[in-house]
């Protein structure tokens, strides 16, 4: 999204309803694949290390895209990479998921399903939740989500339920990306959108533990009001990875994604507005939350968004400024990073509000977490 774009509107025609319930939040875990690389290393870096020119307008791009610094699970020494061992993505998964359960004081053996969600799995087949769950030593049941930005809302469909009586076992949701493998620098020098993905993303994983609403137990913080939809009638999906499906199965070089990021820019805005909506229907006004966590899909948004909706900059989640677009991870790790930032708002105790948007299926998502 652009803050300088003025969104076409879209009508969520449909509107999902809206789960009244809420579950306790018992953990929170996040994981990194190493320290954090600034935009100006990364970029010296591809040209000095690789030789590849870089445009004139990367300048510029940066800025508006306004990511400091981001963590990567590859090295950028060699155009084509796999990730570093210990940075592969089931294995970032069940660090973020370990970090999680220890927060919970919970055993892996304690849980009652693993629900992992990602866009850039280690393989097609199997699916990453198994080697997960094998990571962390779970016996259980486990699925993975192929999905991305969104991903957490739809995993929270499934932990509701699962969680519905008052003795269930936790459920873990842990989302997981590993993007920057997917980047060619030799392909991108005529590419302005493969240079809005250089300059974007970042790779990491991040989860949660979620239990069911016991009661008497007083003791939050509370997942409450968890919804997920996606748009009528959308625009073509702004974020495809075609290449080794069986749509596509015979890649003629470097599978990468594509990224129509002006759709993105004019019809991403709709995306949030039906989640800020949905959650004001339920009684939540994101004017009186102690904080508002947006998808995190670039540094800009915070100050694009306090100016839409006239909201004090500073109660707006940015921590897309300081890892970049983590796409399935996004929410999870903007909710660990809220977690540990003290509130500015007045009312501390005020809910915090995420709404999270996705532009392959232009679909969102999102729940209001409570004290």
């Amino acid at each position: 999204m652009n803050p300088l774009t003025t969104p076409a509107p879209l009508n969520p025609r449909g509107t999902p309803a809206i789960n009244a319930g809420r579950r306790r939040l018992l953990g929170v875990g996040a994981a990194f694949p190493g320290e954090a690389v600034s935009t100006g290393a990364l970029c010296q870096q591809v040209r000095q290390q690789l030789g590849i020119p870089l445009p004139r307008y990367l300048t510029m791009l940066s800025t508006r895209l306004d990511v400091q610094q981001r963590h990567l699970c590859r090295d950028f020494v060699q155009a084509h990479e796999q990730p570093r061992p210990g940075a592969r993505n089931p294995e970032l998964a069940a660090r973020a998921l370990h970090n999680a359960l220890g927060q919970a004081q919970l055993p892996s053996h304690a849980l009652g399903y693993l629900i992992s969600h990602t866009a850039t799995p280690a393989r097609q087949l199997p699916g990453g939740s198994g080697e997960i769950a094998h990571l962390l030593r779970y016996p259980g049941a486990h699925v993975e989500l192929r999905q991305a930005c969104t991903g957490f809302a739809n995993a929270l469909q499934l932990a509701f339920a699962l969680t519905a009586a008052p003795d269930s076992a936790p459920v873990a949701i842990v989302g997981v990306e590993t993007g920057s493998v997917f980047f060619d620098p030799h392909c991108s020098h005529a590419d302005i959108s493969q240079w809005v993905n250089f300059l974007q993303m970042g790779d990491g994983a991040a989860g949660v533990i979620i239990g069911a609403d016991t009661p008497g137990c007083t003791q939050g913080p509370w997942i409450s009001h968890a919804f997920f939809g996606q748009l009528q009638d959308p625009p073509a999906s702004g974020l495809v990875l075609g290449a080794g499906g069986s749509d596509c199965p015979h890649a003629s070089g470097p599978i990468r994604f594509e990224h129509d990021f002006k759709s993105v820019e004019t019809h991403g805005a709709a995306l949030l507005e039906a989640g800020r909506d949905l959650l004001l229907s339920a009684g939540f006004d994101v004017h009186r939350a102690s904080r508002v966590v947006p998808h995190q899909a670039s540094g800009a948004v915070a100050a694009w968004l306090a100016k839409r909706w006239d909201l004090a900059p500073e109660l707006i989640c940015n921590h897309a400024r300081q890892v970049g677009n983590l796409g399935s991870a996004s929410l999870w790790a903007a909710l660990h990073d809220s977690l540990q930032t003290p509130t500015q708002s007045p009312a501390g105790t005020a809910p915090m509000l995420f709404l999270g948007a996705e532009a392959t299926q232009y679909s969102y998502g999102g729940f209001a977490l409570e004290f």
